[in-house]
């Protein structure tokens, strides 16, 4: 026994069995030095309880919404009460018009579109195989700049497959990928070839102890129980014909030399038809070291160093393509050494066979998605425990980068000689695998990405991944393969494993967004469209002694009842197309800014003054003075101003669902979008002609050239609206607003 001398990685530490270990094959003894929260895993527990968590981008920009509305609101009210005193109305109605006046100020349809919008794409997500815990989450999706990937499970598909055995310096390809037994090995082989790919494939066969079992209540597909390397060599055999349960019985075993890390051999010794042999399989390079012969066209030669050269060249060749290798060789020996020889005495002077390769395969999907990706501005980074070279192989099949793009690979070694802002700069880059990493080096990379100020999502599935998972601004962990320490750290479950569900999930956060912003923005322009009415209405009633243009309860049925069902409609609005070719949101960047408060200024003016004018002509259509009026008249008047807003804000709300404004096929897009407007437009009809409603409401019935007042006010508004996107989407006009 000596001390390991110098810092070995976790995954290096070959000495150690941690705890929560499986075992699947051997014996062996060894000496607890640490228990509970002082073993590796509980390290990795103390690790995800101190991980902090933050509000998510959409509750830090609607805590950010209702913090000024709240101001906003308050102000205005205050000085509008002062207002509605000097104006000479009593304090009580005064008072009641400035609270009714708030009451309509705090967009009361937002939070139904924003809990809409969230539920409507959980469920969604959730048919697409990714089930959300945190509704937030969603949308949280949708700012992702940064994914930091594991590869085993998310890229790939965590089922070990031969793809191709070379017996002797004959290649054979197999086809099939995972441990269902479709597929073949080698195509229109003649007699011969069968019979040495049979021989071939039963060494593996023999030395193997898993089991592959068909789909159960366990497991919906093919699965193994064991060592996956060996589950892919039984299902190997299978492909090539071979009855396993019967071969096996056939050739009984005698003794079994159990794989360990410094031999990187198993030998399991058979009396066989032709006697006793001993089948081994191990490292190309440990089992070449014992060899002395080979097989080469069904002869056997002396293995002099061109036929090694030959093997460890095409070994390397095909590791660098994330193959991994296995070298099969046999020996024929005694029965008394087979039940009593030292391992160096058996597994010595073999007859190398031949050499299978097998890799864990990528998922069909996942060059697509990472292409989508990249489209969409998202950077996306390996951060795996796996050597680098298999990493590397993985990162050019999934197309990680583009063609002229390259891939950067820094080990965990290097990771921690490297200083905060190199690490940082590598992974807001994109492209970059870090493996051997450990769980302290995820949260490392996680934190940087997160205090630069950019949404990262983290995808793993072991109990080493939950710190970053939990750290993340969004953890996705695997639902099929990950553990329950790492869903119970994530926020969005991935239930096929897939990353490709990882990008559709994303695109839907986006979509959320800005269905969201869409939802935000028109309940802002009624809002300002009843500040100007108020405001006009007030300073008329202070100049002239007008009535006021509209009573508080239509002011709160704008708000409660004609513009909450379109508004929460709006989450279930689609993607326009043009989402997933934008960069990602900044999530310092708000919704209520300079530009849209612009905007939103000239929306409620425009709708504003359109309802102003409508209340002044109805009098003058009337011929009744301002002063001193009919309170039939105004009613009717006041009725004008609450129809006129309600038609002009549907119309903006339409006009907002699409970047390209009002014409569009994409208004059908959303059939509960129309049932809305419907239901709406019942809503207002009510409250206009039916005598209790009315009564309530204060209102009046209007005539057919009252409603054509309205449709002129909104063929104003509708064509000011898109006159003003037409000069916008002008690049040197939207240049110079951009500015602003």
């Amino acid at each position: 026994m000596h001390v390991i001398g110098g810092e070995v990685p976790v995954a290096n530490r070959h000495n150690l069995a941690y705890m929560g270990t499986t075992v699947a094959t051997g014996e062996a003894k060894g000496v607890v030095f640490a228990t509970g929260m002082a073993t590796e895993l509980g390290r990795i527990a103390s690790l995800s309880q101190e991980a902090p968590h933050d509000l998510s981008p959409l509750q830090k920009e609607l805590r950010h919404i209702a913090t000024y509305v709240t101001y906003g609101v308050a102000i205005l009210s205050l000085v509008l009460l002062m207002i509605a005193i000097q104006t000479d109305l009593a304090f009580k109605e005064a008072l009641l018009f400035a609270v009714g006046f708030a009451s309509s100020l705090i967009p009361q349809g937002l939070p139904a579109e924003v809990n809409t919008s969230l539920a409507q794409a959980a469920g969604k997500l959730s048919r697409a195989r990714a089930l959300v815990k945190k509704l937030s989450a969603v949308e949280t999706l949708g700012a992702t700049r940064v994914i930091c990937t594991d590869k085993t499970g998310t890229l790939t598909k965590n089922e070990m497959t031969v793809e191709s055995l070379i017996i002797g310096n004959t290649q054979y390809d197999v086809s099939g990928t995972g441990y269902e037994p479709n597929g073949s090995v080698g195509a229109n082989l003649s007699a011969k070839q069968q019979i040495d790919v049979t021989n071939f494939v039963n060494i593996g066969l023999f030395a193997s102890n898993a089991k592959v079992l068909a789909p159960d209540d366990h497991s919906p597909k093919w699965y193994c129980l064991g060592d996956p390397t060996e589950g892919a060599l039984i299902t190997l055999a299978r492909k090539a014909g071979v009855d396993t349960e019967q071969t096996l019985l056939d050739n009984p075993e005698l003794r079994e030399l159990s794989f360990d890390s410094d031999r990187k051999r198993m030998t399991s010794i058979r009396r066989t038809a032709d006697g006793v042999t001993a089948f081994v399989k191990g490292a190309p390079e440990n089992v070449i070291e014992r060899s002395t012969h080979i097989i080469i066209d069904g002869k056997r030669h002396q293995l002099n160093a061109t036929y090694k050269k030959q093997l460890l060249d095409e070994h390397v060749a095909r590791a660098g393509k994330a193959l991994r290798n296995l070298a099969f060789a046999t020996r024929q020996i005694d029965e008394k050494t087979a039940l009593h020889g030292n391992i160096d005495e058996i597994e010595s002077e073999l007859t190398i066979i031949g050499m299978v390769s097998m890799i864990d395969p990528l998922r069909e999907a996942v060059p697509a998605a990472m292409r989508a990706a990249r489209r969409a501005h998202i950077k996306v980074n390996i951060v795996t425990g796996d050597f680098a070279l298999t990493a590397l192989a993985i990162a050019r099949q999934a197309e990680l980068v583009g063609p002229n793009e390259e891939l950067v690979v820094i080990t965990g070694q290097e990771l921690q000689a490297m200083p905060d802002s190199d690490v940082l700069a590598q992974t807001l880059r994109g492209g970059t695998i870090f493996s051997r990493v450990s769980p302290e080096d995820k949260m490392r990379i996680v934190g940087l990405v997160r205090s630069s100020g950019n949404v990262v999502a983290v995808t793993g599935d072991g109990i080493n991944d939950a710190p970053a998972l939990k750290r993340a601004d969004i953890g996705v962990a695997m639902g099929i393969t990950g553990t329950d320490v790492a869903k119970q750290s994530a926020e969005v479950i991935l239930l096929d494993d897939s990353f490709s569900t990882l990008i559709r999930a994303i695109r839907s956060g986006r979509t959320i967004f800005v269905n969201i912003k869409k939802g935000v923005l028109s309940c802002f322009t009624s809002n300002f469209a009843e500040l100007v009415v108020n405001v006009a209405s007030l300073v008329l009633a202070a100049a002239i002694s007008a009535p006021l243009a509209i009573n508080v309860l239509q002011l709160l049925a704008i708000d409660l009842l004609a513009e909450l069902f379109p508004i929460a409609a709006l989450g279930w609005d689609k993607e326009e197309g043009e989402t997933m070719k934008q960069k990602p949101r900044d999530p310092k960047a708000h919704i209520l800014n300079r530009r849209s408060l612009i905007d939103l200024a000239w929306c409620g003016l425009l709708i504003g003054g359109l309802a102003i004018l409508n209340y002044l002509w109805f009098f003058a259509r009337h011929d009744s003075p301002l002063q001193g009026a009919e309170q039939l008249v105004i009613y009717g008047a006041t009725t004008m101003t609450y129809v006129t807003i309600v038609a002009c804000q549907l119309i903006n709300i339409m006009q907002r669902r699409s970047v390209h404004g009002f014409f569009t096929k994409y208004q059908f897009s959303n059939r509960y979008f129309w049932m809305a407007i419907a239901l709406t437009t019942a809503i207002v009809l009510s409250i206009v002609y039916v005598p209790a409603v009315s009564t309530f409401f204060k209102s009046a019935p209007l005539q057919l050239d009252d409603w054509l007042y309205v449709l002129g006010a909104v063929v104003v508004f509708l064509g000011a609206r898109e006159l003003q996107r037409i000069i916008l989407n002008n690049k040197s006009v939207a240049k110079r607003f951009s500015r602003i």
